[in-house]
């Protein structure tokens, strides 16, 4: 069974960066994804991809085109969140493959990787069928992304492939595209490919600066999983007012009877997920803060202390003033 595919809030920054650039309202397309509009105050958060390829559609749209949106924002946007994968590096392909690896930290269902194909190394990119929405503004963006990527690597702000493959039909606005102009487009293709000359990625790094990996990074890796990724889904929402199950399946680009199916095929419920989350949370609170028993019900959303008190002896056998006086330096 899948997960649901899930990805860092710091990938929305370009879109955000550029839609601020040209002077239109991004607040109005991410409350219609269902996006918090201040999403980057954290951004290892996740969120699942169907929510934000929504965002990218509706906004690309909005402006335009969806591609040239996507075309425009991969060739402009800041790429720092995925610049720090690649260091340290030996060479340009020990960069490039590093990021590849790395991309995972990122997005759950990212995946790239190099091909060696005679004087060639592709670098290919996987999209994820089961999103529909916001396809092709996503494999814009994300070509421009991948040129970006290879430019840092090898130190040549202007290298462009001679060869590409694309996954979406023949388009014009790709045609005419100017960093494109000169370049070979094959469509209709089962993966985004861009062609680099061997020779190329064997160039020495140059010493650069590298910036670490952010522990929250680390520590909250995309589950890859189903009920994980769900669990992540929610834990990335408001924990007043535990989600519904259908706004969670509206946000992911599942239905409801479908996410009801696949938890029953999963052995898990609904409601023993929510349950989970705040019991983890409510520990956290006990142990970690100094916040008094009542502001702990409220923030965990329930109406009064006697409410919150119940539930937690239900889960644990103890009450909330016991776990707290428990020694845990062991």
């Amino acid at each position: 069974m899948k997960a649901i595919p899930l990805i860092r809030a710091s990938q929305l920054e370009p879109y955000l960066t550029f839609l601020d650039t040209i002077g239109a309202n991004s607040n109005k397309f991410l409350e219609q994804s269902k996006i918090r509009v201040d999403v980057l105050n954290t951004p290892e958060q996740l969120l699942p991809e169907y929510q934000v390829w929504d965002f990218i559609e509706r906004a690309g749209k909005a402006n335009g085109s969806a591609i040239e949106f996507g075309l425009q924002t991969g060739k402009e946007g800041n790429f720092d969140f995925l610049l720090e994968l690649m260091h340290p590096s030996l060479t340009a392909y020990d960069a490039l493959n590093r990021l590849c690896v790395l991309t995972r930290l990122h997005s759950s269902q990212a995946s790239f990787w190099l091909y060696e194909k005679g004087s060639e190394i592709w670098f290919c990119r996987r999209g994820i069928p089961e999103i529909s929405v916001g396809q092709q503004a996503v494999e814009a963006y994300t070509l421009m992304l991948m040129i970006n990527l290879v430019r840092y690597a090898i130190s040549l702000n202007h290298w462009q492939p001679s060869k590409i493959c694309l996954q979406m039909k023949k388009n014009s606005t790709i045609e005419r595209f100017n960093p494109l102009e000169n370049t070979r487009i094959k469509y209709k293709q089962k993966l985004t490919a861009i062609a680099i000359n061997t020779a190329l990625l064997s160039l020495t790094q140059p010493p650069r600066y590298s910036p670490h990996i952010s522990p929250l990074i680390n520590l909250s890796t995309p589950a890859t999983d189903f009920v994980g990724s769900l669990r992540q889904v929610i834990q990335s929402l408001s924990t007043k007012n535990c989600p519904t199950l259908s706004r969670v399946a509206q946000i992911t680009g599942i239905s409801s009877r479908t996410l009801q199916r696949r938890l029953r095929e999963a052995g898990a419920s609904y409601t023993e997920i929510i349950n989970q989350i705040q019991l983890e949370l409510a520990k956290t609170l006990l142990k970690d803060s100094n916040l008094k028993l009542r502001e702990i019900s409220e923030q965990l959303g329930y109406s009064t202390q006697g409410h919150f008190s119940r539930a937690f002896k239900r889960w644990t056998g103890i009450t909330p003033q016991s776990f707290r006086q428990i020694d845990f330096r062991f």
